[in-house]
């Protein structure tokens, strides 16, 4: 089950994904296929898996569900989808700009950059950060594992280089 820290992240890389890419579907998908990915993101995050865990693990996996049934949605309605496909084409990745973001985005304690010791572990710390804010954790992960590298011994940012892939892991890419 992932942690409360790797479903937040998660859930913070959604306000960057358009809703193709919350159900890991490619844009000439038909129904079908559709279906078959919402189905499976299903599987990783409807509240019922989380029935046993901590509340605060339970209101994430709820909000990041929220998402995926709202992508459903947009896409699995002929008419619904079309206009989603315009406003995407538009630059907006959300059906209904106005429909809130699930949970205000609150920064880590710390952030990679000051965590960081060493001038070049800084460096990609600070890439890190940035490439995390836009919702871009693949690259994030590649900057971090390059900050870790330079400083082996720091333990707190190998943690959040654990984090991290845990996330990933919620986003299908590991």
């Amino acid at each position: 089950m992932a942690s409360k820290d790797a479903l937040f992240l998660y859930l913070s890389s959604l306000d960057k994904k358009n809703y193709y890419e919350i159900l890991r579907a490619s844009k000439d998908a038909d129904l079908a296929a559709i279906k078959s990915a919402f189905h499976a993101f299903s599987l990783l995050y409807h509240p019922d898996r989380y029935v046993d865990s901590p509340q605060e693990v339970r209101a994430l996996a709820a909000e990041i569900y929220k998402r995926g049934v709202e992508a459903y949605r947009s896409l699995s309605r002929r008419d619904a989808r079309a206009r989603y496909d315009r406003s995407l084409a538009r630059g907006s990745i959300r059906h209904d700009a106005r429909l809130p973001t699930p949970l205000p985005p609150r920064p880590l304690p710390r952030t990679l950059e000051m965590i960081a010791r060493t001038a070049r572990a800084k460096k990609f710390a600070d890439k890190a950060d940035r490439l995390i804010s836009i919702g871009k954790l693949e690259n994030a992960r590649v900057e971090l594992v390059s900050a870790c590298q330079c400083e082996p011994d720091n333990e707190e940012l190998a943690e959040r280089l654990r984090l991290l892939y845990e996330a990933l892991a919620l986003e299908g890419m590991v």
